[in-house]
Parts: structure tokens; C-alpha cells; sequence
């Protein structure tokens, strides 16, 4: 589940139009004005590799080819395969539906018109682009590359994992989203077919190999650094541990906390689980130290009287120093200081090769 709550390829590239903003002035601009000045592009890998430090058989390597917005024959404004819904998705190209009376501009391009047009949605969405872009012919493996002794071999896979969204008409994920309107959205990837190693050992190097058929060798190098550890004995905040649910204490000022070695920013996802079969995303967020304790260990906290009684599941994600400059740096990808993905020629290749150490936590909040 970590990798994609860390970082998922962002593809929300399809917009039509382009906005400028100059003040109180916009201008609507069409992309594909602008593609003459990309005419040489070619397009290439971009890889995003990373090891699971707790359960390896969760471990996932995603790889893609780049693309223009102005690609037609990816974008090419229709609903292909065929779930464009005429009394939702009729919403023209600004993608959002008119209401009747409403006081502001009146229906846009291809609004209420009875068929499927760009910008709308269900049309040149995820689950229509994804598969063009994942590339499934490589031979990608986890060495040890102090033995050269293969840890993982990894193989393709059509449905690899999955992430959730709500279409942009109809509002957003978060509290208060309508369970209904979620969609679901599978994508391709490599995952671990078989696994050697039993453990993965903490701040060692790690180095995923990725070779294609008649092409380069591409490797990256990974140092996983250990998951928190939670803060479960009852002290500074009198809070109990009931089973494996830590029963929170609700006087004065109600907190959870857990602890990092280094002075590190994760990533927290909080589930609210309401039965075995009726699990919410509550939210999904960096976390960074608030300050030291007398043993020196980094301290992270949550405050839980922003959670209505109930009980939660914490899953806190430390990644490894690479990967954590990747997911938070706004540095280009080919920045040589943030790829550590390299080919055989040493040239840098888009993306990273990373780990990440989830550990999880029940929670509940009493009425």
C-alpha cells in the first residue's frame, strides 16, 4: 500500500488548454500551439523503483515512457472505452456541469450536447493513457551489490496496484466524499515474483537492475532506513494499549506519538475503519519532527482531538534519504542530485530507485 499514498505519476497533464494568469486578466492558450517548439522530443524511461524494507513482496517498480500533452494519438479526445455517462459526464471542455440559474457564464463547448468531447470526463482519462505508457519488456531484479547475489526477481504485472480519485466534477477525495463517486484506477507495474531474502537490513546499500531487451542496463542503489517506532507505553499523554489498539486518552490535550532515528520528514495515512468491508481514507500528509527527547530520538505527533471517536489505522512511511528528497524536492527529475538512477553510459535516467519502511498502528478514539 505505501507507494502509492508516496507518489504516483502525475498525469494530469491532459488538460486542453493552458491558463496564464496576469493579474486579474486570464487568457486561455491551446497546447497545441506549442508543438512545433517540441517537434525533436523523443520520448524515454522515467522509472520509479522502490523496495518495501518490511515486507519485500510488497516491493513495486513502475516504468513509463515520458510523453507530450500535444500527443494526439494518446490524447485523441475520445471515450475509449466506452464508460462516458451522458447524465454525469456531459459537461463540455472546462469539465464542470452549469447549473440551471446559476449566475456566471453560460454553458460551455460541447456542454449538454450528447456525446462525449475532450475535457470531459471519462474521456482521455487514467485508465485510457496509463497502459500506453508502461513499458513490460524489461528483466528487472533487487542484487545485493556486495555479492552480486540476486535478492528478487520481479515480473510483470497488468493490474500491479491501484489508486483512488474523484472526478473533478464531482468534488474531491478527503472527509465527506461520496463513496459513490470514487473511482478506481489499475495500473501496470513490476512486482516481486520471487523473493530470496527473508529480511532487508536497515541503512545497507540495495541496488534494483532494470536491463531491456537490446538496450541499456540501468541501475540505482537504495539505503533503507528503519520504520518508527510508536510510542505504545502510556507516557507523557496516559494513553492505552488494549490488544494491539492504543486507546487514546482523551483528557487535556489528546496525542499520538512515535519516533524516527533521524531527524526525518514521513508520511502519515490515516484509515478510518468503520467494519472489516467499510475502510475511508481520512487524509494522507507529510509528517516532520516536533523536537528531541532526552534520548535524543526524533519525536513526531499527531494531535487526535481532531478525530471524531472511532478507530483508526496508522500507517506511518519513512522512505530512504533518496526517495524522500524525490517525493518532497520540486528539483527537475533529471537533476543529478536527485535521480540516482543511472544507464551504463553513467547518463542519468528519469526517476529513482528508493525504499520506504511502513509500520502500522490501530488507534482508537473513545467517545
Amino acid at each position: 500500500m505505501m507507494i502509492k499514498y508516496l507518489r504516483l505519476f502525475n498525469l494530469t497533464v491532459w488538460a486542453a488548454a493552458l491558463t496564464i494568469v496576469f493579474g486579474s486578466c486570464e487568457e486561455q492558450l491551446n497546447i497545441a500551439e506549442f508543438a512545433d517548439d517540441y517537434s525533436e522530443y523523443e520520448s524515454e524511461l522515467r522509472i520509479e523503483a522502490v523496495l518495501d524494507a518490511v515486507e519485500p513482496a510488497n516491493s513495486i517498480v513502475r516504468v513509463d515512457w515520458t510523453m507530450l500533452v500535444t500527443d494526439t494519438s494518446i490524447f485523441n479526445g475520445r471515450d475509449d472505452d466506452g464508460d462516458w455517462n451522458p447524465e454525469t459526464d456531459d459537461t463540455g471542455k472546462d469539465g464542470t456541469i452549469t447549473d440551471e440559474g446559476e449566475l456566471g457564464p453560460p454553458p460551455d463547448e460541447g456542454e449538454g450536447n450528447g456525446r462525449p468531447d475532450p475535457g470531459e470526463p471519462h474521456v482521455d482519462e487514467y485508465d485510457e493513457i496509463l497502459p500506453q505508457l508502461h513499458d513490460s519488456t524489461l528483466t528487472v531484479a533487487l542484487i545485493d551489490p556486495a555479492t552480486e547475489q540476486v535478492l528478487i526477481e520481479f515480473a510483470w504485472q497488468s493490474r500491479a496496484d491501484s489508486f483512488q480519485f474523484v472526478p473533478d466534477s464531482h468534488g474531491e477525495m478527503g472527509i465527506g466524499a461520496d463513496a459513490e463517486l470514487v473511482e478506481t484506477v489499475y495500473y501496470g507495474a513490476y512486482r516481486p515474483e520471487t523473493v530470496y531474502v527473508d529480511t532487508i537490513a536497515y541503512y545497507k546499500e540495495y541496488e534494483f537492475r532494470l536491463t531491456k531487451q537490446d538496450g541499456p542496463e540501468i541501475t540505482g542503489v537504495t539505503t533503507p532506513l528503519p520504520p518508527v517506532v510508536y510510542d505504545l507505553n502510556g507516557s507523557p499523554d496516559g494513553n492505552t494499549l488494549i490488544a494491539d489498539t492504543l486507546l487514546i486518552n482523551t483528557e487535556g490535550i489528546p496525542r499520538f506519538r512515535w519516533y524516527t532515528d533521524e531527524a526525518l520528514v514521513d508520511w502519515v495515512v490515516v484509515d478510518r475503519i468503520f467494519s472489516p468491508d467499510s475502510i475511508v481514507r481520512i487524509t494522507s500528509h507529510p509528517a516532520g519532527p516536533i523536537g528531541q527527547d532526552n534520548e535524543g530520538n526524533w519525536v513526531h505527533e499527531d494531535i487526535m482531538g481532531l478525530y471524531s471517536p472511532g478507530l483508526y489505522r496508522w500507517t506511518v512511511i519513512v522512505p530512504s534519504r533518496a526517495y524522500g528528497a524525490y517525493i518532497y524536492s520540486n528539483l527537475p527529475m533529471r537533476d543529478e542530485q536527485l535521480s540516482n538512477l543511472r544507464d551504463e553510459n553513467d547518463c542519468v535516467v528519469l526517476g529513482i530507485a528508493g525504499s520506504a519502511s511502513p509500520a502500522i498502528q490501530y488507534v482508537r478514539v473513545p467517545e
